[in-house]
């Protein structure tokens, strides 16, 4: 398909969506194809690519002027990633940072993402002015603009490794009645009328390869929570709090492994992220906003060619690859009728999860 009809369609989905001046998204989808060309953000690589018409100089000082000045509202971003999501469904939020080091600058980004076929799609993200873990202040304004940007959503629960647990974090969550599946560390104490003692001593008699679930609520930091736990076949253990009873709590948390795999696609598997040379936090923020475009394009491509013809899977992994829509769905990026396609919800059971396959379950 030559470039020009290529562009047209990309820009004609996404003026859909995006109340932008026509300019603004034929570089939009100019930018989104030639990431998926180049599979790098460098724009030195990108300039030779993103436009025939322009001598490769001239594009490398579009690239620049966008990246310094252009505004751009994540919500716009957010609304256009919900607007391809099946309606009417819970989400899965998934919340976690991904960082990287460019000579002496910390790049560090807080992402919250919707799991989707094994993929978590990029919605709201912000770029932290220091190394290290997020703080509750800065958790609690990325979900308060998730709550403003999407009222009334519903949401299945949210996700979270153990960076992200804490007194006031919990009590927020409760206060917002977001459900939660949240990772605890092993060093955790619970409370009783009794007084404090370890979380490990509900699961001490806990088989190497079994899961319990607690029926029970238990307190935690002052608020009751329910409890669920795996011991793997590492010795390690998977220790699972939520906001109520769910049998299911441990392979739900299982889809937190889409944003893993989403970074994997944003970086070394697919994207090379860390080959920018932005370090100004707006400038960061601006640019995932334009992959989280690239990401949800591939997707869309991806899934509109697996209808075609079925995507031969790997065994173990999901019914539809989300690695493979980042990556491997550039080849149909510019061939692929811009068309919209259903796309289905992924379910908890086609998520990988290298938990180990043998688990003995009870409740108590």
């Amino acid at each position: 398909m030559p470039e020009t009809r290529t562009v047209r369609l990309l820009r004609t989905l996404l003026a859909t969506h995006l109340d932008w001046h026509g300019s603004r998204l034929d570089f939009l989808a100019r930018f989104i194809l030639a990431v998926l060309q180049v599979r790098s953000v460098n724009l030195a690589r990108l300039a030779p690519v993103l436009s025939s018409r322009a001598k490769p100089s001239s594009n490398y000082i579009r690239l620049q002027r966008f990246m310094r000045s252009f505004t751009m509202d994540q919500s716009d971003i957010a609304r256009t990633v919900g607007d391809l999501l099946p309606a009417q469904q819970p989400w899965v939020l998934t919340l976690d940072r991904t960082n990287w080091k460019l000579g002496r600058a910390e790049i560090n980004l807080l992402v919250l993402g919707v799991a989707y076929r094994g993929l978590a799609i990029p919605l709201l993200w912000t770029a932290l002015p220091k190394a290290g873990n997020s703080n509750t202040k800065e958790r609690i304004a990325l979900m308060e603009r998730f709550f403003a940007t999407f009222p009334g959503q519903p949401v299945a629960f949210l996700l979270a490794d153990r960076e992200f647990v804490g007194r006031d974090w919990l009590a927020y969550l409760l206060q917002r009645e977001l459900p939660f599946r949240l990772r605890l560390k092993a060093n955790v104490n619970l409370t009783s009328t009794k007084g404090s003692y370890p979380l490990l001593r509900e699961f001490q008699t806990l088989a190497v390869g079994g899961s319990r679930v607690l029926r029970q609520p238990r307190r935690l930091w002052g608020q009751k929570v329910f409890l669920s736990a795996k011991r793997l076949e590492t010795n390690e253990w998977l220790l699972i709090v939520s906001e109520s009873f769910s049998r299911q709590a441990i392979e739900e948390y299982a889809q937190r492994w889409t944003i893993e795999t989403l970074f994997a696609a944003l970086k070394s598997h697919g994207f090379h992220l860390e080959e920018t040379h932005l370090t100004k936090p707006e400038r960061l923020e601006r640019l995932f906003a334009l992959l989280t475009l690239a990401t949800l394009w591939a997707l869309h491509t991806g899934v509109w060619a697996h209808e075609q013809q079925p995507i031969r899977q790997k065994k173990h992994s999901s019914a539809l690859s989300s690695a493979s829509f980042a990556t491997d769905s550039t080849s149909f990026s510019a061939s692929s009728p811009c068309r919209p396609v259903s796309l289905p919800n992924c379910s908890a059971s086609s998520v990988s999860c290298s938990m180990g396959d043998r688990s003995t379950s009870n409740m108590t």
